[in-house]
């Protein structure tokens, strides 16, 4: 059976904490698609390494953004946690509410999809309770670290999710 994901819905749900490994810079923006392809391979190179499989797809975090440079920090979730290993650490994504919708297509129009998430929020007297973050479906770490690897980024589905404060 396939399930039909309308990329316009905006749902709430309550996550569990989801452990993670993790690294996290400071990346200047006109650097950030290198530093996230960079990142991916650091992380699919300690998987592989390990021999450890993640539960789900990478996660990207921007914990602040400006003009000139972003903290990113790029994930990969487990179900138990994982020790860290230098530049990857150990670590979690927040528990509890959140509202999360879908993104179709390239990252350049992403920015749409978190005004429509953010309209949402506002129209439903939802308060945002952290940093957001995007789960790219359409990376296998354990298949290909290598952009060149990935589909087209018109089929790009990119899950965003906002942490909700609890009512």
């Amino acid at each position: 059976m396939m399930t039909h994901i309308h990329h316009e819905d905006v749902k709430v749900l309550h996550l569990p904490p989801q452990p993670t490994l993790s690294i996290r810079e400071t990346v200047p923006l006109l650097a950030l698609g290198e530093a996230r392809g960079r990142m991916l391979r650091v992380l699919a190179d300690v998987l592989t390494r390990r021999g450890i499989r993640p539960v789900g797809s990478p996660v990207v975090r921007y914990h602040t953004f400006n003009e000139v440079e972003t903290d990113l920090e790029l994930a990969v979730p487990f179900n138990e946690p994982q020790a860290g290993e230098d530049p990857v650490v150990s670590g979690e994504l927040p528990g509890g509410p959140v509202a999360t919708t879908w993104h179709l297509g390239p990252h350049d129009t992403l920015g749409n999809t978190y005004t429509r998430l953010k309209a949402w929020c506002q129209a439903q007297s939802r308060e945002p309770g952290g940093t957001a973050w995007e789960i790219y479906t359409w990376i296998d770490l354990l298949t290909s670290a290598d952009p060149g690897g990935r589909p087209a980024p018109s089929t790009w589905w990119t899950q965003l999710v906002q942490p909700l404060t609890h009512r």
